[in-house]
């Protein structure tokens, strides 16, 4: 349980940082039922249609599954997330934004590169130098697995959060696909990688991070799959004003 402590503290660390870790989202018994479920959409026994495939053509990407299954519609991570969030994105009743599931197998030999998810907020890209509040969203990414380095755990470069997105392209998938994917144009000219924290997780636990906070994932080098439930809470007010600026 996140106690009004702990809340703070991620806050505070969402605030400073761009990104935080929330420990113990998701308790043993809720894990169960959600790798259960999870599961049946990967091998298709709960079916998932129009939204499995895969990002950028390389990795499983199942969009949207609180349509298809009301465990990803409702379950006590989520109330948990938006009493969080609250904080976070300043908004005493923060709607749900997003939810998508993202699972690397053992051994999957590719890596989600550095990007900002506002980045995606326009097709084929949000316009470089494009400057958002990091806290207009606060995107959680739930660990069904314990995750470390090896599995490809989030990666986040603090501090940054508050300057203008740096120049992004298509790095695999067609540029007019909602399921390309997307990359900072050398990273290394626009970003301190030298300062990358590395969030492994127990399962249960969860990062979360703003819009503005470049992050990445590497492989999954392990013999162990690594499932992520991935979702989001905004101020939908401030995302729309935002979005008819663009």
């Amino acid at each position: 349980m996140i106690d009004a402590i702990s809340r703070d503290d991620v806050a505070t660390n969402f605030g400073t940082n761009g990104f935080a870790v929330v420990p113990d989202l998701a308790d043993k018994p809720l894990l169960e039922e959600m790798r259960t479920v999870y599961d049946g959409m990967l091998d298709g026994s709960v079916p998932c249609p129009g939204t499995d495939r895969n990002l950028g053509g390389i990795t499983r990407q199942i969009m949207l599954p609180h349509l298809h299954h009301p465990l990803f519609a409702r379950n006590p991570a989520l109330t948990k997330a938006k009493a969080i969030a609250a904080g976070l994105v300043n908004c005493a009743d923060p709607a749900f934004f997003f939810s998508m599931l993202i699972y690397k197998p053992p051994g999957h030999p590719h890596e989600t590169p550095w990007h900002m998810d506002m980045a995606y907020a326009a097709m084929p890209m949000t316009a470089a130098s494009t400057h958002w509040p990091n806290d207009v969203v606060a995107q959680f990414w739930l660990a069904l697995d314990d995750v470390d380095t090896e599995m490809g755990c989030m990666e986040f470069i603090p501090l940054v959060q508050n300057q203008p997105m740096p120049e992004h392209h298509v790095a695999s998938g067609a540029p007019d696909d909602d399921g390309r994917l997307l990359a900072i144009t050398d990273p290394a000219s626009h970003l301190p990688l030298d300062t990358a924290v590395q969030c492994p997780l127990r399962a249960g636990s969860a990062t979360v991070h703003g819009y503005s906070t470049p992050h990445y994932t590497g492989p999954n080098r392990s013999h162990r799959g690594r499932r992520a439930y991935i979702f989001s809470f905004t101020d939908r007010a401030r995302l729309a004003a935002l979005t008819r600026k663009r």
